[in-house]
């Protein structure tokens, strides 16, 4: 056997696999992936998952199904009696909490995860619990919010501005951020709505495309990683 057909048999499979990731990626259709059942939506609701948090299928299903979403921050990972959580599931609440947040998101954080569900926030319920920690001189610590930073939040949000005085606020604090730099293309857009000026249609094209494959990420990839441990707590 010849070097090349060894090399073959050895990347042969990767390289396969690598053009059938990126083909499913960039195709436009969910492949079935686009429904989360009741259960998924169940254990998503208390896992406390950094993927959920950072998708939007996930939320936006379970908001449109009637959850109520508690924005919070470490306040969640205390699962007692007093937990909302628990309390809706003992007293039979007519309302079911879906957590938002996690050790170390603060209010850009939370900021940012609001942009990919405002359909599901207009007019809507919603409960906030703000810690004081999170007023703090120097604001979020960078590390922390580069670990819940959701390129896809911003692609959603960058696509929807409005130039306001809040927009142009979010885009200079999360340009401060090292996650706002770690695309040059995002970056150079959250640069002109800084500055109070829409995007370029480049931009926009390219936030297009990359919104198309971070949406199908979200698809993909967002169920890991939520486990039943948490749901087991609200029922105990």
């Amino acid at each position: 056997m010849n070097v090349s057909k060894r090399l073959f048999k050895i990347f042969g499979p990767i390289i396969v696999a690598a053009i059938l990731l990126l083909t499913v990626l960039l195709t436009p259709f969910s492949f079935g992936l686009n429904h989360v059942s009741k259960d998924t939506e169940q254990k998503a609701a208390v896992s406390l998952s950094a993927n959920v948090l950072k998708g939007r299928q996930i939320k936006r299903q379970a908001l449109d199904d009637g959850y109520v979403p508690f924005f919070g921050s470490s306040e969640w990972s205390r699962f007692d009696s007093m937990h909302p959580s628990v309390l809706a599931q003992k007293y039979h609440r007519d309302y079911q909490p879906f957590l938002l947040g996690a050790r170390g998101t603060q209010s850009l954080t939370q900021y940012f995860v609001m942009q990919s569900v405002q359909k599901q926030l207009t007019n809507k319920k919603a409960v906030f619990v703000i810690s004081p920690q999170w007023f703090v001189p120097k604001g979020t610590r960078k590390d922390a919010f580069s670990y819940y930073y959701s390129p896809l939040q911003t692609t959603d949000w960058l696509q929807s501005g409005h130039n306001t005085a809040m927009d142009r606020y979010a885009a200079k604090r999360l340009l401060q951020m090292p996650s706002g730099s770690s695309d040059k293309t995002l970056a150079d857009a959250l640069a002109r709505v800084a500055a109070g000026f829409k995007p370029t249609d480049a931009q926009m094209t390219y936030m297009k495309y990359k919104a198309q494959v971070l949406s199908s990420e979200d698809e993909f990839f967002s169920r890991i990683g939520i486990s039943q441990k948490n749901l087991d707590k609200v029922d105990w």
